[in-house]
């Protein structure tokens, strides 16, 4: 059961990731009515690039703390939340992404002429698909790790107390009985 837990968080992570920057992709493709930019440069301007990067950051993060609180969340006591094993899937999914937007980046010649803020912070750009998705989808998990072990430790223990100090007191009755051997005498050197 363990290793499914595991498995389980570890697709779960890859998914989440995958997900997140899919959708930010096709947000980031549509984005906002162009009446919303004019008063800030327009849309390849540092303000609005950074302010949809943070928003789309904050998105995913709540979007990454539900799904994982979801994935991770034990229905026992002694079924420890596999945190790393999720943030082990976003991670891999992460190089994944970066692998298929290093590609997708040499093969477009014009994205090459685009400028440093186009690559780090659109969502739709290769080869990074937004510097600060990453950071939205961890925080989300790392929370819904933190939260799902609050759930963990707040279920009733799964044996109960009676049995346990009943096995303790056992052990101490069979200390008491057992036999202690004798003072050990040493011959004395000639």
């Amino acid at each position: 059961m363990k290793a499914a837990r595991r498995s389980v968080a570890f697709v779960s992570g890859v998914l989440l990731y995958s997900f997140g920057i899919g959708a930010a992709m096709k947000y980031a493709a549509t984005g906002l009515p162009r009446q919303v930019y004019v008063p800030f440069g327009g849309r390849n301007a540092l303000p609005v690039m950074l302010g949809e990067a943070v928003v789309l950051a904050l998105l995913l993060f709540l979007l990454a703390a539900v799904w994982g609180y979801v994935s991770l969340k034990p229905s026992r006591r002694r079924h420890r939340p596999a945190t790393a094993w999720m943030l082990s899937g976003v991670g891999v999914a992460w190089a994944g992404w970066l692998i298929f937007g290093a590609f997708n980046f040499a093969l477009k010649p014009r994205a090459y002429s685009a400028p440093l803020q186009s690559v780090l912070l659109a969502s739709d750009a290769a080869p990074l698909f937004g510097a600060l998705n990453i950071f939205g989808v961890i925080g989300g998990v790392w929370l819904a790790g933190k939260l799902a072990r609050r759930k963990q430790l707040s279920l009733p223990h799964t044996r109960s107390r009676r049995r346990s100090q009943t096995a303790g007191a056992a052990a101490d009755d069979v200390d008491s009985t057992a036999s202690v051997p004798g003072p050990q005498t040493v011959a004395p050197p000639h």
